[in-house]
């Protein structure tokens, strides 16, 4: 895939362009979030910073999606329960911006 050109960039952003301007932009591109569990709470907010354009993103998230968690969160397809919830939500979330990246680390957190 083709990176995006400057002005793309300008168009597909520009709420943000203008409110903190190119700099504010472009460290949020350059920005790293971990999220330690896909709850309904830590997706919405990872969402929103999804959708602007934060630079990468990673769940810690070691449980299997169950049918209340598909019920809390928009993020987590019940089709899928029995799956990682943090792979779901981080396939999900993926979905929202291309120039994002994410990953999902299954792993028991103490």
């Amino acid at each position: 895939m083709q990176a995006p050109s400057k002005a793309d960039k300008n168009v597909k952003y520009d709420r943000q362009l203008r409110l903190w301007h190119a700099h504010g932009q472009r460290a949020l591109e350059e920005a790293s979030i971990c999220l330690i569990h896909a709850t309904a709470t830590g997706t919405e907010i990872l969402k929103n910073l999804v959708l602007p354009g934060i630079g990468s993103f990673t769940i810690l998230d070691e449980c299997t999606l169950s049918g209340a968690d598909a019920g809390n969160n928009f993020f987590l397809d019940p089709s899928k329960i029995g799956s990682s919830r943090g792979a779901v939500a981080t396939e999900q979330l993926l979905e929202l911006n291309e120039e994002v990246s994410g990953k999902a680390i299954e792993q028991v957190l103490i």
